[in-house]
């Protein structure tokens, strides 16, 4: 099935649309409708057509505005622009934007059905291009994405920048930004054949040239590497948790494979990217490694794990033994101990002064985990091991080593469970403020993010993984819950149902209720007589 979204402020439009096209008898199903572009560019984020048909002319932002948009963040989608002004210098402008087909109103149900009929052959004959291996290469010679590929590999590798800057420059690109981190995308498959592996990366590919030059893909240690830019945090978030959800979406609907995608550090410069890179990675590893509460996500960032305001690493001076332990598993504890001494060297480490150290070290490497992860380093570490605790020190290294290994276990624990936790307070707000707004037919999974202060596709991402459903999911069962409560009031009038459960238009309502009960308003009364 092919998913259509509609986008138009006419209400007869979308209604003719919605009511006399067969879709039952099709391979496409209407997935969604907004009134305005601003709106329908948050559910687009949300819902994830395959297909878009848009009205130009709209309040707050026009199609044109919402192509724009869509095709920079989602490049697979298939746009038909509707319009009843028949001007040449609109067509023009949507071909430019990638519009493959340009209707004018109004338009009949054979029409429609001719073009969506050509919209699915176009993504169908996608996908099949996509699996050409030759045409694949070819495409990335012609593009110089190959030449790009290495500039990103060696901004990974700490290449001296104004090498770097100067090869941007004669590939026609830009490495100049605000803030950049990198996002690591781990295929999820082994052994992957090199059909599903060129697929992914046509897929990566296309998502990096549609976003105008702000996301360069590269490949390192056999992973694919996104670079992306932005103008500030809040610009790169929005930017690169999008962009995460693009790469689910558009891997898994053009192969077999189930990619996990970790998001690394924020960084003011391009010698900071590497520090990104390695964050990305041990994230990575946690996330393949995952248990428990964290079991089953696909996507996650730094900013998941940690408060933002501890998470600008680029700009503080951190121990060695804090660098390599903050995004460790309990597994690698033993290891990176065992480092830690070695590089110390054997006959430092055995004398009584530096074992004290040592396990000062540790204390303050373990606690600064805590306090990261929003927790009071006294409650969780035992006074028996804290510095100024009557057990902070060891008669040898060896019963150091075994204190350090447990208070950093606990440490650790306790910042792995915060994963969870703070976005079940996310989420809980979330539904609390879903739950006390549903009936305010302007409410958009913008105003959601606001209120637990994320950016759109933040929220969107985390929303959906933790609740397995996504925000308009969500939205519409609560409103569909309320209607049925309302229903069985035989004094309330349909339209009034639909008005008290946040929809300006009834005949919407009625189809989408029959669409996720089966059954008409006016049905679902009589069977609750």
């Amino acid at each position: 099935m092919y998913k259509v979204f509609l986008a138009d402020d006419e209400i007869v439009v979308r209604e003719g649309i919605r009511s006399n096209f067969p879709w039952e008898q099709t391979d496409f199903v209407l997935a969604g409708e907004a009134p305005d572009g601003e709106i329908a560019l948050s559910m687009l984020q949300d819902i994830k057509p395959d297909i878009l048909i848009t009205d130009i002319r709209m309040p707050f932002m026009d199609g044109l505005e919402l192509c724009r948009a869509v095709s920079a963040t989602m490049p697979w989608m298939y746009i038909v622009i509707l319009s009843g002004y028949d001007d040449f210098s609109y067509a023009r402008e949507a071909i430019s934007l990638g519009v493959k087909e340009y209707l004018l109103k109004p338009v009949s149900v054979q029409e429609l059905l001719h073009v969506l009929g050509r919209s699915a052959e176009v993504i169908r004959e996608d996908k099949r291009r996509q699996a050409n291996l030759r045409t694949f290469r070819d495409q990335l010679l012609c593009s110089g994405q190959l030449l790009k590929q290495r500039l990103v590999e060696d901004v990974i590798a700490g290449a001296p920048e104004a090498d770097l800057m100067e090869r941007a420059r004669a590939l026609r690109m830009s490495l100049v930004a605000g803030k950049y981190l990198t996002m690591v995308v781990d295929l999820g498959q082994e052994p992957m054949s090199v059909e599903e592996s060129r697929a992914a990366e046509s897929v990566l590919c296309r998502l990096a040239e549609s976003s105008g030059g702000t996301v360069c893909l590269g490949q390192v240690q056999g992973r694919f590497v996104m670079l992306v830019m932005g103008d500030d945090d809040t610009d790169i978030e929005e930017r690169t948790y999008g962009l995460a959800q693009a790469v689910k979406f558009d891997v898994e609907r053009n192969t077999e494979l189930r990619p996990v995608i970790a998001i690394g550090t924020t960084v003011r410069t391009l010698a900071g990217v590497p520090l990104s890179y390695a964050d990305a990675c041990a994230l990575l590893h946690t996330l393949k490694e995952a248990e428990g509460v964290n079991r089953g996500r696909s996507i996650m960032g730094v900013l998941d794990i940690a408060p933002k305001d501890s998470m600008t690493l680029a700009n503080v001076k951190v121990p060695q033994i804090y660098e390599k332990l903050k995004n460790a598993n309990d597994a690698e504890i033993d290891a990176i101990l065992s480092g830690y001494l070695s590089s110390i060297g054997q006959t430092a480490a055995q004398s009584k002064l530096m074992i004290n150290y040592i396990f000062v070290d540790i204390v303050l490497s373990a606690s600064r985990i805590i306090r990261d992860a929003g927790g009071n380093p006294q409650e969780i570490i035992p006074s028996a091991f804290e510095p100024e605790g009557e057990s902070a020190t060891a008669a040898t290294l060896a019963e150091a080593m075994a204190m350090a290994r447990e208070l950093l276990a606990r440490a650790i624990r306790f910042r792995d469970e915060q994963g969870s936790a703070r976005y079940g307070v996310v989420i809980r707000k979330a539904k609390h403020f879903i739950d006390q707004n549903f009936a305010n037919p302007d409410l958009t999974l913008k105003d959601v993010a606001g209120q637990v202060a994320l950016s759109n596709n933040h929220f969107c991402t985390v929303f959906s993984q933790e609740t397995g459903v996504t925000f308009t999911e969500y939205l519409t069962g609560m409103r569909m819950t309320r209607a049925k409560e309302l229903l069985r009031d035989r004094q309330m009038r349909t339209s009034d149902v639909a008005f008290a459960v946040g929809y300006n238009d009834p005949h919407y309502f009625s189809y989408l209720f029959k669409k996720n009960t089966g059954l008409s308003p006016r049905d679902y009364r009589k069977e609750e007589a």
